[in-house]
């Protein structure tokens, strides 16, 4: 199908040539994503503007780090939320990056291989979550930037090594790091960010043995996920848990008389209402929403909403505004 461009699609894309900073690179292609008509014939280019637009957004901000001799690293947030895998020295935290998502972080045996944060993205069902993989959590060399990276996050999913006897004194330490960063409450199990707690090498014999003194020590109960990242064990459970725990649903929306876009929902959090989705599409529609027909999971007739119904997981929305 052809993508049958506007000519003013290719006057911008002449500036687009002649522009120099990663700003007006950023704005002209945006420009060019807002006249170029949405079908089939394009799908492609959009996901290639998109994709340029991704890039010179990380480039412009590592430009602006360096320039004011900062050393801060910066993740540009990607997906239906962020997830920062913390934890201990040598706990498995970059061979469960890669085991989950396509990134190739170093992984060695000795501790504090990670030096930076290293993102990638994991694809759970029909959305991309992102996961970063951060330096070890210790008292002494956890640098400020990375409480500024855990704070910043949708979740921190703290990754420990279950088949380790000093796992105690490993898992206090990360502790009194949350707490440091000001994410956990001193003297108190309370949190300011979703906290998943993981125990990783689950396929290493003495696993079995530390695991009972853990839970005894930290009052998880059974919030507690036992994985390997090695072999592959629970990791599917892993995903689910991550989406539960960012607490987000999922939306698919659909043109009045054609079939609904299965491929590329909407994330909301949930508890969004079709408002909130409204203002997500655009903010004009908000103002135009007239009411939108509901087609619920294992529903097949559909129902009318108005704007403050409350959306659910996998919710089809077919949206009605005035012209």
């Amino acid at each position: 199908m052809p993508a049958n461009l506007p000519p003013q699609y290719h006057e911008k894309e002449a500036e687009l040539r002649t522009a120099k900073t990663c700003e007006e690179k950023i704005a002209i292609l945006q420009e060019l994503m807002a006249i170029m008509p949405k079908h089939k014939g394009t799908e492609k280019l959009q996901k290639d503007l998109k994709t340029r637009i991704a890039k010179l957004r990380r480039e412009s901000l590592q430009k602006k780090a360096t320039a004011h001799g900062s050393p801060v690293p910066v993740i540009v947030r990607e997906g239906a939320g962020q997830v920062v895998i913390a934890g201990p020295p040598n706990s498995g935290k970059s061979s469960l990056l890669a085991a989950m998502t396509k990134a190739r972080p170093a992984i060695a045996d000795y501790p504090y291989t990670t030096k930076i944060p290293q993102p990638g993205m994991f694809v759970y069902e029909d959305i991309l979550i992102q996961m970063v993989d951060t330096p070890a959590l210790s008292l002494e060399l956890s640098e400020n930037w990375l409480g500024d990276i855990l704070r910043k996050s949708d979740m921190i999913l703290v990754l420990l090594d279950i088949s380790d006897d000093e796992i105690l004194d490993k898992a206090e330490e990360c502790i009194k790091v949350l707490e440091k960063f000001g994410i956990k409450e001193t003297d108190r199990w309370n949190f300011s960010k979703r906290i998943l707690w993981v125990g990783n090498k689950v396929d290493i014999p003495a696993s079995a043995d530390i695991l009972p003194v853990l839970l005894e020590f930290l009052p998880l109960k059974d919030s507690l996920i036992g994985i390997s990242a090695m072999t592959g064990t629970n990791l599917e459970l892993l995903g689910q848990k991550i989406f539960s725990t960012l607490n987000i649903i999922r939306v698919y929306t659909k043109i009045p008389g054609k079939p609904p876009e299965m491929k590329s929902p909407y994330t909301l959090p949930a508890g969004s209402t079709l408002q909130d989705l409204a203002s997500h599409i655009h903010k004009d529609l908000v103002r135009r929403f007239r009411y939108a027909r509901l087609w619920k999971q294992k529903q097949a007739n559909p129902f009318v909403a108005g704007r403050e119904y409350v959306l659910e997981d996998r919710d089809v929305v077919e949206i009605h505004a005035e012209e």
